[in-house]
């Protein structure tokens, strides 16, 4: 008795698995790429620490005395250019946050210039976090929400900060 079988063709894999196939590798390396970053600014971002203190104890007094200085006296040139008509509330207050930024990061070298409000409050530096909340309101709000915002008095408030950080 003769039998006969008939064979079919080899399974190829179509062109969409390839497509597939890359398209997921592609994904994949994108959220590698992506979580190595994210950790990475996160290790920008901590909190200071009790060696950090001591680091910054040994620094002298006499650099954070001249710190605390120069940006009180950045702190009353606003006022002034302020009062001068110089300057808008809107330009003053995003001023006045780039001042006291400059401050924490020159007297503490934690890079808080870039960091949103969620990052201070994650650093709990001494009253950083209260200021520049204070100060989102009338730099990205509307002037109308401004209006009983008081330049002068939030200037006196970061000297105040500046004046006992230690």
């Amino acid at each position: 008795m003769e039998t006969t079988v008939t064979l079919q063709p080899p399974f190829e894999y179509g062109i969409w698995v390839l497509v597939v196939f890359s398209i997921l590798l592609v994904a994949g390396i994108a959220a590698v790429i992506f979580a190595i970053f994210k950790m990475r600014n996160r290790e920008n971002v901590r909190e200071v620490t009790s060696e950090d203190k001591a680091v910054y104890k040994k620094a002298g007094q006499i650099t954070l005395y001249n710190a605390k200085r120069k940006y009180v006296l950045q702190t009353q040139r606003l006022i002034a250019d302020y009062k001068a008509k110089k300057i808008s509330k809107r330009d003053g207050y995003q001023k006045l946050s780039l001042i006291i930024r400059g401050f924490v990061f020159e007297t503490t070298k934690i890079d808080v210039t870039k960091c949103t409000l969620r990052d201070l409050k994650e650093l709990k530096l001494s009253k950083l976090d209260t200021l520049i909340e204070e100060y989102y309101v009338p730099e990205f709000g509307e002037d109308a929400r401004s209006k009983n915002m008081n330049l002068e008095a939030s200037c006196n408030r970061a000297m105040g900060v500046i004046k006992t950080w230690n």
